[in-house]
């Protein structure tokens, strides 16, 4: 399976299933009055975070997903059938966007959002019986479901993040510290994909997850070698690594690795410098880079020197971090909801009369505008919402053109 890290496609609750136009027939009851059922909710498109999943591969070639359509309504006061919800299980640590920004954060198992709304099902002709309209001869269409294009990114969870040049050892340390078993090779941009590893010891308070990325190198946040990408990655960890190799310019490596995060915008994380390849340097040398980089703990991911003290160090510094308040990593399952607006509005566009506001185009979308008596109804309704009042207001006289959504007609 490819490791996929983004996913576009489209999304498309179904339609609202129509109301029916039915009225009673029993012998010997020739008044039974209408008894049109609605017709049923269209069902709803739904992303579910799990922890069964680790790539959106299975959405990379997908287009368009649909929910189900709801049932027509029918006779005897029967509603139609709601329409199949389609749930998406997604990797946990996906985010999700459409083109006006972020709509949900998917960072806990089981987590749900509702990313494409099925329609409303139409009312029957029993829905609009009253004492003064004992037989109505309409019905309202169902309403179609939200439809939207969708963007899929997955971003790894993960505690600490290993940031380092190609060919620092990166891998090779995340061997040492759990029992992940990345390619290790001697030579660089080994590592392809994020790789993930879990450490755990007794004596700590809980298990953590270290992950791994491809290698920076100079260049990298304006879209040179891989590291860059692959990001996104450890921007949730709440302690970045940077592993420096030890034998080669680790100053000048420090320099670049912080230039590149700085440019991602994940300079201000809590980070720790690490020396790796110490093993193969003298004492002398050892000796001189002790004092250059005094806090760094110096490590050898081959043959084991260190690697355990490294560890508890790691579990402290998120047990001090546990206490702090994120700001960066921000609330689990966070979300972003825009409403439509409900306020009505006239303006004057190319000649016509346009009407927007999520009622009034709700309501011509559920008209039948094959049914006479529909249309009244329609019209009777614009006349107790105000609409006609609006389009006076605005200048509009008998014969003018007045649109609502798709829907077009003569002022009257």
């Amino acid at each position: 399976m490819q490791f996929i890290d983004e996913a576009r496609f489209v999304v498309r609750g179904g339609r609202g299933g129509d109301g029916a136009v039915s009225f009673h027939r029993e012998k010997y009851r020739p008044r039974g009055g209408p008894d049109g059922g609605r017709g049923g909710d269209g069902g709803s498109v739904i992303l579910r975070a799990t922890e069964d999943l680790s790539t959106l591969e299975r959405y990379s070639r997908r287009k368009v997903i649909s929910a189900g359509r709801g049932g027509h309504g029918s006779g005897n006061n029967r509603a139609g059938e709601r329409g199949r919800d389609v749930v998406l299980d997604v990797p946990v640590g996906t985010l999700v966007y459409d083109e006006s920004g972020l709509l949900a954060d998917l960072a806990e198992p089981g987590q749900t959002f509702v990313v494409a709304r099925g329609g409303e099902g139409g009312r029957g002709n029993a829905s609009f019986a009253t004492p003064r309209r004992q037989a109505p001869a309409f019905r309202e269409r169902g309403l179609p479901g939200e439809e939207r294009e969708i963007r899929l990114e997955l971003r790894v969870l993960s505690d600490v993040g290993l940031v380092g040049l190609p060919n620092a050892g990166k891998s090779s340390l995340l061997r040492a510290l759990s029992a992940a078993r990345p390619r290790v090779g001697d030579y660089p941009f080994t590592t392809l994909t994020p790789q993930l590893g879990v450490v755990e010891e007794p004596g700590y308070a809980r298990p953590f997850v270290v992950a791994d990325i491809p290698g920076l190198i100079s260049g990298a946040s304006e879209g040179r070698g891989l590291g860059n990408r692959f990001l996104r990655h450890v921007a949730r960890a709440r302690l970045l690594v940077l592993v420096l190799d030890a034998s080669e310019d680790p100053e000048g490596a420090e320099s670049t690795l912080r230039t590149e995060l700085g440019a991602a915008g994940l300079s201000g994380r809590p980070s720790l410098v690490v020396l790796n390849k110490v093993d193969l340097l003298d004492r002398e040398l050892r000796g001189y880079l002790s004092e250059a980089f005094p806090a760094a703990p110096q490590v050898s991911a081959r043959t084991g020197e260190g690697v355990g003290e490294l560890a508890g160090l790691l579990e402290r510094r998120l047990r001090e971090l546990q206490r702090e308040p994120d700001s960066k990593r921000g609330a689990l399952g966070h979300r972003v909801f825009r409403p439509a607006s409900r306020g009505l509005r006239v303006e004057r566009r190319n000649g016509a009369y346009v009407v927007s506001g999520r009622e009034v185009e709700r309501l011509a979308l559920k008209t039948d505008w094959d049914s006479p008596e529909g249309v009244e109804h329609f019209q009777r309704e614009l006349e107790r919402r105000g609409v006609i009042g609006a389009l006076r207001r605005a200048g509009a006289g008998e014969g003018d053109e007045v649109r609502i959504g798709d829907v077009s007609f003569e002022f009257r």
